[in-house]
C-alpha cells in the first residue's frame, strides 16, 4: 500500500504539472503556435500559396488525430512515460527538418514524422497523466498543465521573428527545435512518472483515505457504451468545429494583422500578446471549471472566441486587436483544458483514454481542416474577416450543442 506523503512536502503530482506545462510548451508552444510566423516568409521565399503551406498544418493536424485514435491502446499496453521519451527525440528531429525542406512534399514529411510524435506526447497522454495524479482540483491541474503552450507561444513567437529577420527561417526553425529537445528530453526522461503508485504516493484529493485502486479504475463509461449515446456524437462534433473557429483565428493573428497595416514587428507582437492571454486563459478557464461547472464555464469560453473573432472584424482598429488578445484567453484555451475535463465529468475514469481519444481526434480532424477551410478562404477572397465572419455565427450553434449535451447526460445520469 502506498504511504502517505509526509505533512507539509510538495505532492509529487504538481512537479507532474510542471513537467507537463514544459512539454506543452516545447510542443503546441513552440511548434504549433508559431506556424503563423512562418507562413508569410516561407511562402514568399519558396513561392508557395499559403493554402499550400498551410496544408503542412493539415498534415500535422492529421497525424494528431490518428495518434489520439490508437494512443488509448497503445497506451494500455506500454507505459506512458516510456513512450514520451521516445517520441520526444523523434519530435525533435522531425521539427529540425522543416529547416531542411527544399519543396513542399519536404515540408509534408517533416510535419508527418513531427506529427505522429506530437500526437504521442500531447492531449492524450498529458490528460491520462494529469488524471491519474490528481482526483481533486483536476480543472486547475489540468489548466496549468497546458497553459503551457500558451508561455512557449509568448515565448517563441518574437524569437522566431527575429531570428526570421536576422538569420532567416531556416535558422529559426534550427533553433526552435534545439530548445524543443533541450526541453522536452529531460523531462520525460526524469520528471514524469505513470501513477502515485509509481513514487508511493496516493492521488491527490484521496491522501487520507485507503484506496483500492481495482475499484477506482472501475468508476465511469465504457468506450462502447458511450459511442451509441447521441451526447457522445455530439461533444465530438463541437470538439472538431469549435478548434476551427479558435484554431482559425489563433493560427493566423500575426499575417492577418500585417494584413490590415501593421508592421511584421507589430503582428508577431500581438501574436506574443495573444499567447500570454492563451496561458493566463488556461489557467482561468481550469478553475472555472472546478468553480461554475460544465455549462456556464464552456458557455464563457465560447463567448471569449466570438469576441476574438469579433476583433479580427474590426481590425485594424486598435480595439479590435485589443479584443483578438482578450478573446483567445478563455476561447483558444478550450481546446486543450476543456476536452479532457468534460470527458472526465461526463463519462468518468473508466475508459478514460479511449472515450477522451476519440473526442481528441475529432478536434484534430477540426485542426486538419482549419489551415485548408481558412487559407483557401484568404486565398479566394483576400481576406480572413469573411472565415471570422461565418465563425462567430457557427459558436452560437457549437454553445447551444454543448448545453444540449449536457443536459441530456445528466438526465441519463439521474
Amino acid at each position: 500500500m502506498a504511504q502517505r506523503e509526509k505533512q507539509g512536502k510538495l505532492f509529487y503530482g504538481w512537479l507532474i504539472v510542471a513537467g507537463c506545462f514544459g512539454l506543452m510548451a516545447a510542443t503546441y508552444g513552440a511548434i504549433n503556435n508559431c506556424m503563423g510566423v512562418f507562413i508569410k516568409p516561407v511562402c514568399a521565399d519558396m513561392g508557395f500559396s499559403r493554402a499550400g503551406m498551410g496544408a503542412v498544418q493539415t498534415i500535422m493536424s492529421a497525424s494528431l488525430m490518428l495518434m489520439s485514435l490508437v494512443s488509448g491502446r497503445i497506451f494500455a499496453r506500454v507505459d506512458v512515460v516510456r513512450a514520451l521519451r521516445v517520441s520526444s527525440v523523434v519530435m525533435a528531429a522531425g521539427y529540425f527538418c522543416f529547416s531542411l525542406a527544399q519543396s513542399l512534399p519536404m515540408f509534408y514529411g517533416a510535419a508527418l514524422v513531427t506529427g505522429l510524435a506530437e500526437g504521442m506526447i500531447t492531449t492524450v497522454a498529458l490528460s491520462l497523466l494529469v488524471s491519474n495524479w490528481f482526483h481533486a482540483r483536476r480543472g486547475m491541474a489540468v489548466g496549468l498543465a497546458f497553459m503551457g503552450s500558451g508561455v512557449g507561444g509568448m515565448i517563441c513567437n518574437p524569437l522566431a521573428s527575429r531570428l526570421i529577420g536576422q538569420f532567416g527561417w531556416r535558422t529559426a526553425y534550427q533553433v526552435l527545435a534545439a530548445g524543443v529537445f533541450a526541453l522536452a528530453v529531460p523531462i520525460c526522461l526524469f520528471v514524469l512518472r505513470t501513477r502515485p503508485q509509481d513514487k508511493g504516493l496516493r492521488p491527490y484529493g484521496e491522501q487520507d483515505v485507503e484506496i483500492d485502486y481495482s475499484q477506482l479504475e472501475r468508476r465511469g463509461t465504457l468506450f462502447h457504451e458511450a459511442v451509441r449515446q447521441p451526447q457522445f456524437w455530439a461533444l465530438c462534433l463541437c470538439a472538431a468545429l469549435n478548434t476551427v473557429c479558435t484554431s482559425g483565428l489563433m493560427q493566423n493573428i500575426a499575417p492577418h494583422i500585417s494584413d490590415v497595416g501593421f508592421s511584421p514587428a507589430f503582428a508577431a507582437a500581438a501574436a506574443s500578446c495573444g499567447m500570454a492571454s492563451l496561458a493566463a486563459g488556461k489557467l482561468a478557464l481550469g478553475w472555472l471549471y472546478d468553480r461554475l461547472g460544465a455549462s456556464r464555464a464552456t458557455t464563457a469560453a465560447q463567448i471569449s472566441a466570438a469576441l476574438g473573432l469579433a476583433g479580427g472584424l474590426l481590425a485594424p482598429a486598435l480595439p479590435g486587436v485589443g479584443l483578438i488578445v482578450l478573446g483567445v484567453g478563455l476561447g483558444g484555451a478550450f481546446g486543450n483544458v476543456a476536452h479532457p475535463i468534460i470527458a472526465q465529468i461526463v463519462y468518468g475514469d473508466r475508459d478514460f483514454s479511449s472515450i477522451f481519444g476519440m473526442i481528441s481526434a475529432f478536434a484534430n480532424v477540426g485542426g486538419m481542416l482549419t489551415p485548408v477551410l481558412v487559407g483557401g478562404s484568404y486565398d479566394a477572397l483576400g481576406s480572413y474577416k469573411p472565415a471570422f465572419a461565418v465563425m462567430i455565427g457557427l459558436l452560437a450553434v457549437i454553445t447551444l450543442t454543448y448545453l444540449w449535451a449536457f443536459r441530456s447526460q445528466a438526465r441519463r445520469a439521474g
